[in-house]
């Protein structure tokens, strides 16, 4: 599996995950990037790879999957690889990425995959949202194969070690708003809102900085303590401006913690409204009614998420991916 840059987030998190289950069935899994920025856990065997030395590397394995990493795609086009997965994780809208130069990296992303994704034959993506985005940008279609959650770590937190309290004030948690793609500026004002009827609501985040009053911020946390995160919380506050799966979701939910979304894209849409797990925000007044909802009913919000999240088990997922594998070397024999 390859992907650009192995480092804290969701790409990471799902190719680790991946890794982990299909090892799991049998399989021989490495994971290859062209940044290599944290230690990858016991179970995942990782490698530093040059997409130009792909062509010779990628002779040695059955199957060459790529996670939305432009350079080992455009490698693997050129070099007419039979053998090869794309996994299609999304494309941000352009308007909603900072800065002109990334902006313009952006678009050109896109042209590019324009050129290069008809010529794959196996490709997936990781929710309607983005398949409909193959479609609509590219001309393309792929089968949904989402991404998942590890119920063996995400766990439905017990009455006993779940300590609520909101009936005097609640715990909100959100740790990924680190910048304004993810919503950073969207978390603290939602934040204040809540702080006017909640007057000791508590946020627990990643990386928003100093300055508020009853905020723990947080350096980034190891994947196998996000659980515990979760179990603290009342509610997960998801402010980001676009998702195109919605892990944090699946995550929180997993735990038996509701969600309150900000409704921006299908992605989350889709998970909200199909499990009964949360509720979804666009102005100050829908956020509190939410807010009052979730505490009021919470029991109902966290039960139905946990039965959600049992759909996105990560042993599931991991043998779907495995029958692809499978129709990949059934096609390259023939």
């Amino acid at each position: 599996m390859m992907l650009g840059y192995y480092e804290g987030g969701g790409f990471t998190t799902v190719v680790n995950n991946l890794s982990k289950y299909l090892t799991a069935l049998g399989v021989e899994v490495t994971v290859a990037a062209r940044v290599v920025r944290i230690e990858p856990p016991k179970y995942v065997s990782l490698i530093k790879l040059k997409p130009e030395d792909l062509p010779v590397e990628g002779k040695y394995y059955d199957v060459i999957h790529i996670h939305t990493s432009y350079p080992y795609t455009k490698v693997a086009v050129e070099h007419n690889t039979r053998n090869l997965v794309f996994t299609w994780h999304g494309y941000t809208p352009t308007i909603y990425v900072p800065g002109i130069r990334n902006k313009v990296i952006n678009l050109g992303l896109r042209y590019a995959y324009r050129r290069l994704l008809p010529k794959i034959r196996f490709i997936t993506s990781v929710s309607n949202y983005a398949n409909n985005q193959l479609s609509r940008l590219f001309g393309v279609s792929g089968r949904v194969v989402p991404n998942g959650v590890d119920l063996e770590l995400f766990k439905p937190c017990s009455r006993e070690s779940r300590k609520r309290a909101s009936d005097r004030y609640p715990i909100i948690l959100n740790l990924t708003a680190y910048n304004n793609l993810k919503g950073r500026d969207i978390l603290i004002k939602s934040f204040k809102v809540i702080k006017r009827k909640y007057s000791k609501a508590i946020l627990i985040a990643v990386g928003i900085g100093s300055g508020l009053n009853d905020v723990i911020n947080l350096n980034p946390v190891p994947h196998s303590e996000v659980p515990k995160l979760y179990c603290n919380a009342d509610f997960y506050l998801l402010t980001s401006k676009h998702e195109s799966f919605g892990l944090p979701i699946i995550e929180a939910f997993a735990t038996g913690t509701p969600v309150i979304a900000y409704d921006r894209d299908d992605a989350r849409r889709e998970h909200i409204l199909s499990s009964g797990g949360g509720l979804l925000f666009n102005n100050n007044e829908s956020l509190l009614k939410a807010v009052d909802a979730v505490l009021s009913n919470w029991d109902t919000y966290s039960l139905k998420g946990i039965e959600y999240a049992k759909k996105f088990d990560w042993r599931d997922i991991a043998r779907k991916y495995l029958n692809v594998y499978e129709e990949v070397l059934t096609s390259k024999e023939t």
